[in-house]
């Protein structure tokens, strides 16, 4: 039998048959699974114009040269970037070292943003799950001692202490503040001073601070102490917290210690946590001094 070779068609002079070079050439269903692929990804693509097979013989028979296989993975790669198909198809049509270049640095950026957002994201997680562990464990007549580190807060007056009013002004400090430090993790907390607490008033919220995990940009901030802090948990809305302070202040009384002038209160379970706001659980923690 004798043959010879035309580009990527072998033909059999015996026979008049023609067939493919497959070590160059692949069908549909091979170059598919090569590539990891549907051969309906295939077709889509090239009804929409962005890759085509290079040969089509004329049994519509549709043939992937190996050197395709570059170009293709670059489309996967853009895809995987997220890019649409018609921004992809734009770029490879006009393709050049420049536009590649171009891309490249605007999917970086790109790139940059998500990686700094799923780390804001995964310290969220982080942080909420190590303020859970223990919670439903937690015994509401019991005080604790716990260990802190220094701790920057912002603060922001309340005029007006009504629950309308308070959850207002909130909401708007955490807008401020998350629009100048951008995916900073923190805590909402609420600062109770020493005249009220023993005067027995112990729903006189005038603030809400915001608890920063870093040190806060464009805001001016003020710093808790380190130290050991005299701890109790309350459980329901704060209108019925003051048996939570009573306990707290009954056990400074019994230990003979001297504690600080500031109360402070930040949720263990909030909203993310409790359907209801009977179920939220507040922390309330004053320093030790002595």
């Amino acid at each position: 039998m004798t043959q010879y070779f035309i580009s990527y068609i072998i033909v059999d002079l015996d026979t008049g048959r023609t067939s493919m070079d497959h070590n160059k050439y692949m069908t549909t269903g091979e170059f598919a699974r090569r590539m990891g692929v549907t051969k309906n990804t295939l077709f889509h693509y090239d009804n929409i114009g962005l890759f085509s097979p290079e040969i089509v013989d004329t049994n519509e028979y549709r043939y992937y040269s190996i050197y395709q296989m570059e170009v293709f993975d670059t489309i996967i790669i853009l895809k995987e970037m997220g890019m649409p198909l018609n921004e992809i198809k734009k770029f490879m049509d006009h393709r050049s070292p420049e536009s590649l270049m171009e891309l490249f640095e605007k999917e970086d950026k790109k790139i940059t943003e998500q990686i700094i957002r799923l780390k804001y994201q995964q310290q969220f997680i982080r942080g909420r799950k190590e303020k859970m562990k223990g919670i439903w464990s937690i015994d509401f007549e019991h005080v604790f001692r716990k260990q802190f580190p220094n701790r920057y807060y912002i603060y922001e007056e309340i005029q007006n202490n009504t629950d309308a009013e308070i959850l207002k002004k909130t909401n708007e400090f955490i807008t401020e503040f998350e629009r100048r430090n951008y995916q900073m993790d923190y805590e909402i907390g609420y600062i109770q001073n020493e005249s009220d607490i023993s005067s027995g008033i112990y729903d006189n919220y005038t603030n809400a601070v915001i608890l920063p995990f870093k040190k806060p940009k464009g805001m001016d901030y003020q710093v808790l102490e380190a130290g050991e802090y005299l701890t109790v948990y309350h459980k329901g809305h704060w209108n019925t917290i003051g048996a939570a302070y009573e306990r707290l202040l009954g056990s400074a009384r019994c230990g003979q210690l001297k504690i600080d002038d500031i109360f402070l209160e930040t949720y263990a379970v909030n909203n993310l946590m409790a359907e209801s706001i009977e179920d939220y659980v507040t922390e309330i923690g004053v320093r030790i001094i002595s």
